[in-house]
C-alpha cells in the first residue's frame, strides 16, 4: 500500500495533466465514458430550461465542458475552477469554495476524483460541491469502482486481477463510487439515484472504435501506475511486472473485459 503522502502525490500527477499527451488520453477516456453510458448527463435535469449555470469541478482541460455545451441550451453559462483553484485538487476541494458560488449553479458535475480522498475527507468535498447547487438544482458525480471485478471469465483474467489489485492499492478508497448515493442522501439531497455502467474495452465492446479507446486508455493508466510503483506492491516478480501491459492487452482482446463506473445524481431540495 502507498503512504498518504504518496497518494497525495498521485492525486497531483494523475488527475492534473500538464502535457499534451495526458490531455489527449483524458479526451480519449471522455469519449469512451460517454459512449459507454450513452451520454454525459444522466441526472434528470430539464435540459431545455434557459438561463442555467453549470459548474464542472476538477475540470482538467475543460473537455467535458466543451462537449456538454452541445447538450445544454445555448444561453447556459459554464464555469470551472481556474488553474490556481484546482492545481492542487486534493487540497483545494476540502477547502471552502468561493462565496460567489454559494447556491449559484443549476448543475454541478465532477468526475474521477473522489476515490483519492480519505473517508473522513469525502463528506467535506460533497458538502462544498453541494453548497454550489441552487435549490432545485442537480449534482452528478461519476466515479470508478476500482475493486469489483466484472470481467468474464475472471478466473482466466490474471492481468485484469492484477490491474484491480494495483489500482486498489493506490487510491484511498477503491469502493468510494459505491458509497456516493448514500453520501448524497446524507448531505440532504433528494431524488438520489444512480446507474452502474460496465464500460467494455477491447473486443468485448460492440463498437470497435470505443473498444479500442478503452483498451488504449487502460494501458495508459497502467503505464502511469507502473511509473511510480514496483512489482512488490502486487506480489509480482520483475518479469511478471514487465509483461503485465502485454498480458492486459491480450486479455482485453480475448475476453469480456469491463470496468464498472457509477453515475450518481441527486437534487437539492427547494424551488425548481
Amino acid at each position: 500500500m502507498l503512504s498518504e503522502e504518496q497518494k497525495k502525490d498521485v492525486a497531483g500527477r494523475y488527475f492534473l495533466p500538464r502535457n499534451v499527451e495526458e490531455a489527449k488520453r483524458m479526451q480519449n477516456q471522455h469519449e469512451w465514458v460517454k459512449g459507454s453510458a450513452h451520454g454525459l448527463i444522466l441526472a434528470p435535469i430539464d435540459l431545455k430550461r434557459s438561463g442555467m449555470r453549470v459548474l464542472d469541478a476538477a475540470t482538467a482541460d475543460g473537455y467535458w465542458m466543451k462537449d456538454a455545451k452541445r447538450v445544454f441550451p445555448e444561453d447556459t453559462e459554464f464555469q470551472y475552477p481556474p488553474v490556481d483553484v484546482f492545481e492542487i485538487v486534493q487540497q483545494n476541494l476540502i477547502e471552502e469554495f468561493p462565496a460567489a458560488w454559494n447556491n449559484a449553479f443549476d448543475f454541478v458535475h465532477q468526475r474521477f476524483v473522489i476515490p483519492l480522498f480519505k473517508a473522513d475527507e469525502v463528506p467535506q468535498v460533497i458538502s462544498h460541491l453541494a453548497g454550489c447547487v441552487k435549490p432545485g438544482g442537480w449534482m452528478q458525480l461519476v466515479e470508478m469502482d476500482f475493486q469489483t471485478p466484472v470481467s468474464q471469465p475472471i478466473e482466466s483474467c490474471k492481468a485484469v486481477q492484477a490491474f484491480h489489485k494495483l489500482t486498489s492499492s493506490v487510491v484511498s478508497d477503491p469502493l468510494a463510487a459505491t458509497k456516493l448515493a448514500d453520501r448524497l442522501s446524507h448531505a440532504g439531497f433528494v431524488n438520489v439515484d444512480y446507474k452502474a455502467v460496465d464500460m467494455l474495452a477491447g473486443s468485448a465492446h460492440p463498437d470497435p472504435e470505443l473498444g479500442e479507446r478503452g483498451l488504449q486508455n487502460l494501458l495508459s493508466i497502467l503505464g502511469f501506475f507502473q511509473s511510480f510503483t514496483g512489482p512488490e506492491i502486487i506480489g509480482f516478480n520483475e518479469q511478471e511486472w514487465t509483461d503485465l501491459p502485454k498480458q492486459l492487452a491480450e486479455e482485453m482482446r480475448k475476453y469480456h473485459f469491463a470496468l464498472r463506473v457509477y453515475f450518481v445524481w441527486g437534487q437539492k431540495p427547494g424551488e425548481e
